[in-house]
C-alpha cells in the first residue's frame, strides 16, 4: 500500500468519483441496512495511475474502535460485470476513532490497457462508525 499523499514524485490530479465526500455521520446511519456503502465503478484511461479509497471513522465509536473495513477493487472490460473481472486488490482497513485510513492501488500499463473502468466496493458491519469516505482516481499531466 502506497500513501498517495506522501508521493512527491508525480503531478496529480484527483478524479472524485464519490458524491459521499466529507458528509456527516447521520448520513451514513441511514445507510445501515446495507454494509456496502461504496459500490461504484471509476473510468480508468490511459492518465490513470492509481485508484484509491479513504474512509474516516466517527469521533467516538462507543468501544466499538477499531472496525473492519472491507475493500475490493476489481477491474472490468468493456461490457463485463463485477462477477467476472479481475480483483486487483482486496483488503481490510482497520479504521479507527476520527482516523482516516487509505489504500491506493497502482494500476499497470497492462491493467489501463486490460480495464474500462475499476469497480470499488467498500462493506463494513456498522455503517454508522464511518464519518466520512472518499473514492476516485489519480492521475498524471504533462507539465510544460
Amino acid at each position: 500500500m502506497t500513501n498517495r499523499n506522501t508521493s512527491a514524485l508525480l503531478v496529480a490530479i484527483v478524479a472524485i468519483a464519490g458524491i459521499g465526500l466529507a458528509f456527516g455521520a447521520g448520513g451514513a446511519a441511514a445507510q445501515t441496512n446495507s454494509t456496502d456503502f461504496i459500490d461504484d465503478p471509476v473510468e480508468v484511461t490511459n492518465d490513470t495511475e492509481s485508484v484509491y479509497v479513504d474512509v474516516t471513522g466517527v469521533s467516538d465509536m462507543n468501544g466499538s474502535a477499531p472496525i473492519g473495513v472491507n475493500v475490493t477493487m476489481t477491474g472490468l472490460a468493456a461490457g463485463q460485470d463485477v462477477a467476472n473481472g479481475t480483483v486487483l486488490n482486496e483488503t481490510t482497513l482497520s479504521v479507527g476513532e476520527n482516523a482516516t485510513e487509505s489504500l491506493d492501488v497502482a494500476l499497470s500499463d497492462t491493467d489501463r490497457e486490460d480495464y474500462d473502468s475499476v469497480h470499488v466496493t467498500v462493506s463494513t458491519a456498522d455503517v454508522s462508525l464511518i464519518d466520512t469516505y472518499d473514492y476516485g482516481t489519480v492521475g498524471s499531466i504533462s507539465g510544460g
